[in-house]
């Protein structure tokens, strides 16, 4: 891909020809028209097709938490936070019909010790022996947790569902608590409680997040799944 490092066309948008025009994050690009993928029974091509999918749904899901998304760093001025999100799961989620890790938050949060996350009839529950005061927590600044993740939903019950879906969810807010070991729970409820039920097969993948006063994010564990 080539880049545009003076402006003598202006701001270019759009296609010319095989070449096509893209503005991002204030710079612009030239690209080559990418062409028309062409039906392939090759396992290998549709496998990492499938994966590429997954791997999209996954950071979708992930993304649309505030809480979550606000944990990824940018570090590259022009790669978004669902960019990040993407590139690390596509890394280890082994294959779309077999998810063998996900992250919901960066892989440099604070760990857990006997932590379980468990789904439920209506929800996700998240248990955790407690945090410690040397876990890195300054309660000065972080008041409240929350457990947050995602819930991959395959083997569909019911004919013409898609075979895989993937939900988010988010614990109410607690005060933190350092000394007690942790207990939340993330009710489902709408459109994604009857999604969930639709489905035989659930995995869980969850954080802890601390928060400020103002709810915002300013810590997350490791993942842990289900």
């Amino acid at each position: 891909m080539g880049h545009l490092t003076k402006q003598v066309f202006g701001d270019v948008n759009g296609a010319v020809g095989h070449v096509v025009f893209k503005k991002r994050a204030g710079s612009n690009y030239i690209a080559m028209r990418v062409e028309k993928l062409k039906a392939t029974l090759d396992p290998v091509v549709l496998a990492r097709r499938s994966k590429f999918a997954m791997t999209g749904k996954i950071a979708k899901a992930v993304n649309s938490l505030a809480v979550l998304k606000a944990a990824w760093p940018v570090t590259d001025g022009r790669m978004s936070r669902f960019n990040e999100i993407f590139q690390a799961n596509y890394k280890i989620i082994g294959s779309a019909a077999n998810i063998l890790s996900a992250a919901v938050a960066p892989m440099f949060g604070f760990s857990l010790t006997n932590s379980h996350v468990t789904t439920l009839a209506t929800g996700v529950q998240m248990t955790t022996d407690a945090l410690g005061v040397k876990a890195g927590i300054d309660t000065g600044t972080e008041k409240y947790i929350v457990a947050a993740g995602i819930i991959v939903l395959s083997t569909p019950n019911q004919d013409g569902l898609p075979p895989t879906i993937v939900l988010s969810f988010k614990s109410p807010q607690h005060n933190l608590d350092l000394i007690n070991p942790i207990d939340l729970t993330a009710e489902l409820e709408g459109t994604g409680l009857v999604q969930y039920g639709y489905y035989t097969t659930k995995k869980a993948f969850a954080c802890l997040v601390t928060l400020d006063d103002n709810g915002q994010t300013v810590h997350t564990s490791l993942s842990v799944q289900s």
